[in-house]
């Protein structure tokens, strides 16, 4: 019985697929488009550079051989971190040494398989590549709402204080409420309220008079 397909989560995951060995690449290409990912191929570390140089918006993932003619898996790695620092890079490679292998995860590779693959740890391993790229999406989207939330908190104290010095300039006794008026007016006219800060002011003093 063939292992249960790695289930879904969110919207299909792009990912880069760079291997010199032609065959390889097409079997894994398979593989992983039947696992659910979107897979554009490359076949030379410089061919992949140029891809994540250009590709909009940043690739998060990126599965490179690590020993291939001309430009390495190292390259690819250094552009891929480049492009998207929080991009998941998983090496591979049947001619790694321990070096070279500490060299990847140092530079932020977040793993190395070793060639010739074996399906089901390979499977399993993208299992957790894409947990991992799970959460870290909501992670952003989390951080987005809180930037959103503080940049609102910011305007509202920002227009509370310019509140707070205009009445205290305008020192709205009864017998000065049209005087005060007429100052906001002015402001806004000098475009030195928007018409939204305006309308704060005039309900501002208002609540002062009537209290």
């Amino acid at each position: 019985m063939p292992p249960a397909k790695l289930p879904s989560h969110g919207p299909v995951q792009r990912l880069l697929l760079v291997d010199d060995d032609v065959l390889l690449l097409e079997t894994l290409q398979e593989l992983l488009t039947a696992e659910g990912f979107q897979v554009h191929c490359a076949a030379s570390a410089e061919s992949a550079e140029s891809y994540l140089r250009t590709c909009e918006p940043p690739l998060g993932l990126v599965i490179t051989d690590l020993v291939m003619p001309g430009r390495s898996g190292m390259d690819v790695l250094r552009t891929a971190l480049a492009c998207n620092p929080s991009c998941t890079v998983l090496v591979m490679s049947g001619f790694s040494t321990v070096k070279e292998a500490t060299e990847a995860m140092a530079l932020g590779a977040y793993g190395l398989v070793n060639k010739p693959l074996q399906v089901d740890p390979f499977r399993h391993t993208l299992r957790r590549i894409r947990e991992r790229a799970l959460l870290m999406r909501e992670r952003d989207a989390l951080q987005a709402q809180v930037a959103g939330l503080q940049e609102r908190v910011d305007a509202l104290e920002a227009i509370q204080g310019r509140m707070e010095m205009l009445a205290q300039r305008m020192n709205p006794l009864p017998a000065n409420h049209a005087d005060s008026l007429q100052d906001l007016t002015s402001l806004h006219a000098q475009g030195l309220l928007s018409a939204e800060q305006f309308e704060a002011a005039k309900q501002f003093l208002l609540s002062k008079w009537l209290s």
